[in-house]
């Protein structure tokens, strides 16, 4: 075999070789394993459940004036319900700030013919556009605490509803179909008398700025008793830390402390709490405080945090804090002595939380059956506050029935008491009026 014939095959080899080769590397397909996507990713934390803007920021109080100084009321979510699915549809419009007009505020809020739905605090119109159909482009941004529906206003062209803050001394009016107006008259606010759910309340007048509403008539209420269900302090490790795998853990005393030495966690099992603390997060928020609330629902939405009903109760922009507190299925609000283990409280810092603060609990199994609780009417109330030694009637915010949450411990079971009480706001602070066993009144200001 010559030399030229050699170097033919060689050749002729290469060019195979490197054909082969070629096709393999554009048809090759590697058998890679099924990469498993929960072994891989941060998975989002579900603690309980989300909830949207309308389960949260609701009304707690809904009055509707009658004349003749009739005014009926309830804290029935059921009822409050109704009127909130009625009301989300009107297509509110053309919102201006009448406030010049409005003159005194209680008795433009509480005169004849009007329907209010009151809320624990200022509530953002930007929120509700979630909650309520609103058809203004160009929005005024203002806040308010009360929606006031005037039923008189049946035979003209528009319809008109009144978006109050009695905090910030300011009324918008919007305008909607008159159609809608004339149905809730009918539906809703001529029905309240004879429906079992209204009470009759009466109007107390602190100051000339201020009216509060009582029921006129004692109040049935029940008494509950509930096990304890301890939250997965773990849970709220992986929900709250940016990176839980370098989180350490360690027990001071009563306490599950974490850290990752930005942000600290510590579940207090003493005090039934849980507190986590982000100090890099600073005291001085970039954003703007109308996004306040909407940032506070957002974060807990972010891990699924409502364990219980909690509903929005009250907002300070200038401390840049948000507290919701939890309800009982009858439209009451539930307080605790400190610690406060009946709320949930956000103090924001620059674009992140400052401080997160909750019970390390949720309400369990019922351990017994209600019992039921009369409690004195708002008149016989009133009196004793006002015959307490001390008291300054212009002091006074607001009076409430509720319920006191007291966590009692019995061997190896922990059972969460929600007694039913008279709740007054004095000072910019909550105290309770407990019942004695002789049917009288505990002064809650000692």
């Amino acid at each position: 075999m010559s030399y030229e014939n050699i170097k033919t095959i060689i050749l002729t080899i290469l060019v195979v070789t490197s054909a082969l080769l070629t096709w393999n590397l554009w048809t090759y397909q590697p058998n890679f394993e099924r990469i498993e996507k929960e072994s891989n990713t941060v998975q989002e934390v579900t603690i309980a459940e989300k909830k949207e803007v309308n389960q949260i920021v609701r009304p707690d109080t809904l009055l509707f004036h009658l004349g003749e100084k009739k005014t009926f009321g309830t804290v029935s979510p059921g009822e409050i319900d109704k009127i909130m699915k009625d009301i989300s549809d009107w297509n509110f419009a053309d919102f201006e700030n009448i406030t010049e007009e409005a003159g005194i505020l209680p008795s433009f809020v509480h005169d004849e013919g009007k329907a209010v739905l009151a809320f624990p605090d200022s509530v953002p119109i930007e929120l509700y556009k979630a909650v309520i159909k609103i058809a203004d482009k160009n929005l005024p941004d203002f806040q308010f605490d009360h929606i006031v529906i005037d039923t008189r206003q049946v035979e003209k062209k528009d319809g008109i509803v009144d978006f109050v803050s009695m905090d910030n001394r300011q009324v918008f009016r919007s305008r909607v179909p008159v159609s809608f107006i004339q149905n809730f008259k009918s539906q809703f606010f001529n029905l309240s008398e004879d429906n079992p759910e209204y009470k009759a309340y009466f109007a107390y007048k602190p100051t000339d700025e201020r009216t509060i509403y009582l029921p006129s008539q004692d109040t049935k209420m029940a008494r509950y008793q509930y096990l304890e269900k301890k939250l997965d302090s773990e849970q709220y490790k992986n929900a709250l830390f940016s990176d839980p795998s370098v989180v350490q853990k360690s027990f001071q005393q009563s306490e599950d402390e974490y850290n990752d030495t930005l942000s600290l966690l510590r579940v207090n099992s003493d005090k039934n709490t849980l507190r986590y603390v982000k100090p890099a997060a600073g005291d001085n928020p970039t954003f703007p405080s109308g996004d306040l609330l909407k940032r506070s629902i957002d974060y807990i939405n972010g891990h699924s945090g409502w364990t219980d009903n909690y509903q929005f109760a009250e907002i300070d922009e200038l401390n840049h804090r948000v507290v919701f507190r939890m309800y009982d299925s009858s439209g009451y609000p539930i307080f605790s002595d400190d610690p406060k283990i009946s709320e949930i409280r956000q103090i924001w810092g620059q674009n992140e939380i400052y401080e997160y603060y909750r019970s390390n609990f949720q309400l369990g199994l019922s351990a017994e059956p209600p019992s039921e609780v009369s409690l004195s009417s708002g008149t016989r109330v009133l009196e004793y506050l006002i015959g307490l030694e001390g008291f300054e009637p212009e002091l006074l915010e607001n009076v409430k029935l509720g319920y006191k949450m007291m966590l009692v411990k019995e061997a190896q079971t922990t059972f969460i008491r929600l007694e039913p009480s008279w709740y007054y706001r004095y000072e910019g602070t909550w105290k309770s009026i407990s019942l004695d066993e002789t049917g009288g009144m505990n002064n809650g200001l000692e």
